[in-house]
């Protein structure tokens, strides 16, 4: 059998010999997909024999730092899941770090953070201080989210779940079951863009309907140091004496509160007030309840990766903003029953 050379891989892939020759260093001038290409077909046909070509393959392509906050919610290991699998398949190196309140506030970084790291994945958004100051060291960075203000400086590339036209069509669906008095409840919708755009889609579907907006259970910016608790939702529904139709929620850990709140002072969900939330955080319930939007949280991770490698092979090309669709699913909360 005659030897396999590298102009003979580079005939049958198509490639430049420069090229081949660079991926079998395993080197990052060349992009991901073409490099694996070659890495793979080299060793079909034997070209790999060699160990130092193999231990070559073996060696990390890029380092990622994974920066989240101490919030433990299953979203975010989801979305960090997709991250850890699709960097793997890529050759990168992972690593998690855990910002805290008060290391963001005094601009301290992370340890590990240092040159050998090539980018950083932001599971929730930082200050835009603390992004300015990262960006200052040279890391790039890549963002789920990103702050609403329009006049705010573009620091990284963004992957974010399409919310305006999804939420409006949950506003619409319970319309269209007749429901008039519908209010929205969510957090900081004035901040960041994924929760503008839900509090937006609510807004378009009531506008589209002609229907005023119940000013006295429309909530876009709550705000608390203890927001997620259990007893902000019993408060809140404690304040009302008259309730609306519908609530519109901007996710389900909202949804889920409200519904509690509402079921311990007699007012039940559907059946006197239907609400609907955003994420589908109980996909792997038995029964899940709650009209939603299913937002595939480990193929954001896997996108952020995507986007990372794209941009390692094109530095110059401007920051982009990658909208990803969800999927509404109509559950039970948000029926119309007929008391």
């Amino acid at each position: 059998m005659a030897k396999i050379t590298i102009q003979n891989i580079a005939k049958e892939l198509g490639l430049s010999r420069n090229t081949v020759s660079m991926a079998l260093k395993n080197s990052n001038l060349v992009a991901p997909q073409t490099r694996d290409l070659v890495l793979r077909y080299a060793r079909r046909v034997g070209y790999m024999e060699d160990t130092a070509v193999q231990e070559e393959y073996r060696q990390t392509a890029y380092h990622i730092m994974i920066l989240r906050k101490p919030d433990r919610a299953v979203y975010w290991d989801k979305v960090i899941n997709g991250i850890l699998e699709e960097a793997s398949r890529n050759h990168c190196q992972t690593q998690v770090a855990v910002l805290t309140d008060e290391e963001e506030q005094a601009n301290q970084f992370p340890l590990g953070l240092d040159e050998k790291i090539s980018a950083i994945f932001c599971i929730k958004l930082i200050s835009q201080e603390y992004l300015k100051k990262l960006k200052e060291k040279g890391f790039h960075m890549i963002m789920l989210d990103y702050y609403w203000d329009q006049q705010q400086e573009l620091l990284g590339d963004v992957i974010r779940i399409e919310g305006l036209n999804a939420t409006a069509y949950l506003t619409h669906h319970l319309i269209e079951q007749g429901m008039c008095r519908i209010g929205f409840l969510n957090e900081h919708s004035s901040i960041y863009e994924t929760m503008h755009d839900r509090y937006m889609g609510y807004l378009k579907a009531m506008e589209q309907a002609g229907l005023a907006v119940a000013s006295d259970w429309v909530y876009p910016d709550m705000e608390s140091d203890h927001f997620y608790f259990q007893s902000t939702f019993d408060e809140l529904v404690e304040q009302h004496t008259a309730f609306p139709e519908a609530v519109v929620c901007g996710n389900d850990r909202i949804a889920q509160y409200l519904t509690i709140a509402f079921r311990k002072n007699g007012i039940r969900v559907p059946e006197d007030v239907a609400v609907t939330g955003f994420d589908n955080d109980e996909d792997e319930l038995i029964e899940p309840f709650f009209s939603t939007v299913q937002v595939n949280a480990k193929w954001l991770g896997k996108r952020m990766v995507q986007s990372f490698l794209w941009r390692m092979q094109n530095k110059e090309a401007p920051y982009e903003k990658i909208i990803v669709s969800g999927e509404v699913i109509l559950r039970r909360s948000s029926a119309k029953i007929h008391k």
